[in-house]
This record gives structure tokens, C-alpha cells and sequence, in this order.
């Protein structure tokens, strides 16, 4: 089902919410304290859920075992100004707590069961709770991924032997519908939906002129300042970002911040910007980066880089255009369908630094329009519009 048709069904929700009960959902999904942006997304669209619905949230004590998944943290120093309530139930490496959640949701008697679905380490707990679901309840996943980035042998053979439980997907790229069927699953209702731009003042403070103004005097008052955020990982193509970098004419002062925890590859990086002489034009932090440097570096910012190699859809850009900040992305997977060209960000061909660069140079004409495209999209790409056409599409189901 495509957003259009799930649209209607979710403004006639919204219309007979005063005649008939509210609707039951449980949600089951990481917040905070734990970081990233599923943490974010998931309170987000709790919020936004719970203006329409009566909303159960599970959530976890421990997402993924550490050793599998070094993106993983908890920040207890950094609380948003608002959070919404939640169970902190589950634990990746414990399955009595996966049965107390389950248990949970039988009592709670929902009518629909909802979680994200990022990776496939997340199989052993998920593949329970979606098996012993109540009966009766919507099972629907949410596919941030369906595929992970970084492939393995059998990946293919995992995410179909979970997936396979759901009664509903929620997609948020074009391509998605395609790689479901592709594992067999096709048969499985879709709504296909997009990724809502987060609520940033729910996340912290926003920064004083002040504030944005001296962080740029500190990364040395480019023209043009770039912005990589988020856990640093081969695909998403910094090596790229710096190569392309590394193109641009020295007459447009352009400095590029990569923020976010490394997964790997750091000194890979660290030489690749001394092999290339981009001494005081690159700044790396390797660190999570707390709800208030992001709404800083964000503030401060001209434009986020995103030249991945791949991508199902991108919750940076989603964040990029929340903060009122255009996109030069590489035109892979699901960018294309969340960055308009010449509108809100520009395209690149994938892994074309030459490209790249050229875009770069574009970009200080090109912003005062880009950002207008930005604003406007604001309504269309918000979590209440994304939060009833779920409901729409879960009461159609039903």
C-alpha cells in the first residue's frame, strides 16, 4: 500500500477518533539512554503515536552484545528537555527477558505490535517476540534496513527467516518493497511510507548566535563549512568525502567535521588526510556526540555530506533537513527519493569524487535556494503525518 492510499485511511482515523476507542499499540525499540538515531526515531514516533493511540513502550536494557556491535552507547549525561516513558525490559544477552516482555504484551492485549528492524544481530530476540506475539495483534516491522550494509554469508536466509513473521511492513525508501520480494516476502503487506524528519527541539536546546558563531571562529571561519555525522562506517564514504575535498578549488575555504564514533578504519582515514594535505580543512571526531553538539555542529553547518556507497534510506538526512540544513548525497538506494535535487541538497553519481568536488564548489550559490527547499518540506516529512498513516494502514489491516 503506498502512502497516498494510507494518507486518507489516516485522516478518517483521525476524524472518528471521538467516536470509537483509541487504539492499543505496543511498541518495542531502543531509547533513550541508549544513543543513536533508532534511539531518536523510536521516542519520536512514540510521541507522535501517542496523540492517536494508547502506547505501550518496551524497551531495552541492552540492544546488542557489545562485541558484535561497537556502536552501541549509553548516555546518561545528555537527557533531552522531554523523553516519553518506557519499559526497560529487554536485554539482548538475557531471554528470560525476552519472555517477561512477551508476557508483558499479553497483558497489555495491543492491536498491534510494532519494531524497528535494523540489523541482523537483533534475529535471536526478535524471531521470540514475534513468534509468541498475542494472537490477534498486527506484528508490524519497520525496515530502516532490510539488508544490512555490510554482507555477509547467510544474511539473506536470517533476515528472511525473521521477517517472515511480520503481518506488516513499514518502508521508508523506494527500493525497499523490491528487496522484501526479492526474499520471498511480497506477499506480506507494505506500507510504503518514508523517513519523518526528527523533532529537534524535543532533543536539547538549540545553540545562541553566539555559540554557533564561535564554534565556526574555532574550525577557523571557513566559507564553506561540511558536515559528515553519525558512526563512521566503510560505506558511508568518507575516504570519498576526503578525496573529493581534496579536488575542490583552495579559492572556496571549505572545511569538512566527521563526527561519530569510528567503527573501524580511523587511522586509514587519519593518513589518507595527511597523504592528501588537508591539514587544518578536516576535523575528526571520534566520540559519541551528544544531543547538544549535534544541535551545535548542525547550527553551525552550511550542508551535510553524505557520499555513501550504499543505502537503504538515511536517518542523517532526515536529521540534516530537521535542522533547516541542505544535502549533497550520492544518488544510491533510497537518497534519491529524500533529496530532491536542486531543491533540497544535490545529487552525485556514486563514488565520483570528481563529482563531488564540482557539487562542493556549487554549493555556496546554491544554499540560500536549497534552503528554502528545505523548509518547505518540513509538514510533508513530519512523525504525526507518519504516525497516522501508520495507524491508518494498522486499522486497515485489521
Amino acid at each position: 500500500m503506498r502512502e497516498s492510499e494510507g494518507d486518507a485511511c489516516s485522516d478518517g482515523a483521525r476524524a472518528g477518533a471521538a467516536v470509537r476507542a483509541r487504539p492499543r499499540i505496543a511498541v518495542v525499540g531502543a531509547t533513550h539512554p541508549l544513543t543513536g538515531g533508532a534511539a531518536h526515531f523510536n521516542s519520536a514516533m512514540v510521541s507522535a503515536l501517542a496523540a492517536y493511540a494508547a502506547v505501550d513502550f518496551i524497551s531495552w536494557r541492552r540492544l546488542y552484545p557489545p562485541f558484535l556491535h561497537p556502536g552501541e552507547q549509553l548516555d546518561s549525561h545528555s537527557q533531552p528537555p522531554s523523553t516519553v516513558p518506557a519499559d526497560f525490559v529487554l536485554d539482548w544477552l538475557d531471554p528470560r527477558t525476552w519472555r517477561r516482555a512477551a508476557r508483558r504484551l499479553h497483558r497489555s492485549m495491543p492491536d498491534a505490535v510494532v519494531m524497528p528492524w535494523l540489523h541482523p544481530v537483533m534475529t535471536p530476540p526478535y524471531q521470540y517476540l514475534l513468534r509468541h506475539a498475542p494472537r490477534g495483534a498486527t506484528r508490524v516491522i519497520i525496515c530502516h534496513n532490510v539488508l544490512p550494509h555490510e554482507r555477509f554469508a547467510g544474511a539473506q536466509r536470517v533476515v528472511r527467516g525473521v521477517l517472515r513473521h511480520a503481518d506488516m511492513f513499514v518502508t521508508h525508501a523506494p527500493q525497499q518493497p523490491g528487496e522484501l520480494a526479492r526474499l520471498g516476502l511480497g506477499h506480506i503487506r507494505a506500507l510504503e511510507a518514508f523517513h519523518p524528519r526528527f523533532p529537534v527541539d524535543a532533543m536539547s536546546e538549540p545553540p545562541s548566535a553566539a555559540q554557533v558563531e564561535a564554534e565556526r571562529r574555532r574550525l577557523g571561519s571557513p566559507d564553506l563549512l561540511l558536515l559528515c555525522y553519525g558512526a563512521v562506517r566503510p560505506y558511508k564514504g568518507v575516504d570519498l568525502a576526503l578525496e573529493a575535498l581534496a579536488r575542490v578549488d583552495p579559492r572556496v575555504r571549505a572545511k569538512l567535521v566527521v563526527a561519530g564514533r569510528f567503527w573501524s578504519g580511523k587511522r586509514e582515514l587519519e593518513k589518507q588526510a595527511e597523504r592528501l594535505a588537508l591539514g587544518g580543512r578536516v576535523e575528526f571526531r571520534d566520540r559519541y556526540v551528544s544531543n547538544e553538539e549535534t544541535a551545535l555542529l548542525f547550527a553551525a553547518a552550511d550542508a551535510v555530506l553524505l557520499p555513501y556507497r550504499s543505502a537503504s534510506q538515511s536517518g542523517v538526512a532526515a536529521l540534516a533537513f530537521a535542522y533547516g540544513r541542505p544535502v549533497l548525497a550520492t544518488a544510491v538506494g533510497g537518497l534519491p527519493a529524500a533529496v530532491q535535487h536542486g531543491e533540497n541538497g544535490v545529487l552525485c553519481p556514486p563514488e565520483d569524487v570528481g563529482e563531488i568536488a564540482q557539487a562542493i564548489e556549487s554549493l555556496p550559490a546554491l544554499l540560500p535556494r536549497l534552503r528554502r527547499g528545505v523548509r518547505a518540506g518540513q509538514e510533508r516529512h513530519s512523525f504525526d503525518r507518519y504516525a497516522r498513516l501508520m495507524l491508518g494502514a494498522i486499522e486497515g489491516h485489521g
